[in-house]
């Protein structure tokens, strides 16, 4: 009840090709050019490490400062109608709303957060029709995802000093249970809870991936060589995914990654 309420007040904002947006959310400007809705983007915040979908359409948006710090005067200088804020922006919200303007955040923590996501950026631009075609295929590729799972357990890094790990509530945990792996990471509050090798080597995971503050898998061993009693290490299943960053982004498009990300750890090449 609460989420059609939700999609019925921002019914009150669509205004089809008259909304101006200004997105400092990555996986909110890659569901509004799946929408074929980029007319409506006017402004984005920038990337520093990592693309937006479609790229050689993104990189030509005018921009208002980086992910982490949108600059409020260069958004205010392209009149939105709109600003679709990220965690990172939050801070802004009531900057804007000082000066009339409407925001919108839309928290995203787990897969099932991105059909709302398309349903309610599909009504703010007036593309409900696409909307529904969308929704119909992320959840078909979801479905797909699910076959040939792995029957496999393991544990994705998130850094290494100190050991932490991507929590049992996470996106990362989602996408293991999509594909077909047992999440032995802690079941936590915490998004990326500290843990110790002793906890890891307990849970002798088959696979242990390595993210986004992890890069090197012989110096990983050296700062914990009881790793090298687990399941993962005697199977050859220690990897660093260069891509991780990438599979937190929370679009449609997520589909695609998981299925290369499926296929990398099928081919053990990362």
């Amino acid at each position: 009840m609460k989420k059609i309420l939700f999609l019925c007040v921002f019914l009150s904002y669509c205004l089809g090709a008259n909304q101006r947006l200004v997105v400092l959310d990555p996986a909110s400007i890659e569901t509004l050019f799946l929408l074929k809705a980029q007319e409506n983007i006017v402004g984005i915040a920038s990337l520093q490490h990592s693309s937006i979908y479609p790229q050689e359409e993104t990189s030509k948006l005018p921009s208002v400062g980086s992910f982490s710090h949108p600059s409020l005067e260069k958004i205010l200088r392209l009149r939105p109608t709109l600003v679709i804020l990220s965690s990172y922006s939050l801070n802004l919200e009531q900057s804007l709303k000082n000066f009339g303007i409407k925001t919108l955040y839309l928290k995203a923590d787990h897969l099932n957060d991105i059909k709302n996501h398309i349903k309610i950026l599909a009504n703010i631009v007036d593309k409900q029709e696409l909307g529904e075609e969308l929704l119909q295929k992320f959840e078909n590729d979801l479905e797909k995802l699910q076959k040939e799972p792995f029957n496999e357990s393991g544990i994705y890094l998130f850094s290494n000093q100190p050991l932490m790990a991507f929590a049992d509530n996470s996106i990362i945990a989602d996408i293991f249970k999509l594909i077909g792996i047992k999440n032995l990471s802690p079941q936590s509050d915490i998004k990326r809870p500290i843990i110790s090798s002793e906890f890891i080597l307990k849970q002798n995971p088959d696979i242990i991936m390595l993210g986004m503050q992890i890069n090197n898998t012989k110096e990983f061993l050296r700062l914990n060589p009881l790793l090298k009693n687990t399941n993962a290490y005697k199977k050859a299943q220690i990897y660093f995914n260069e891509n991780t960053s990438i599979l937190l982004r929370l679009s449609p498009k997520i589909t695609e990654r998981i299925l290369e990300f499926k296929e990398n750890l099928k081919k053990g090449e990362f």
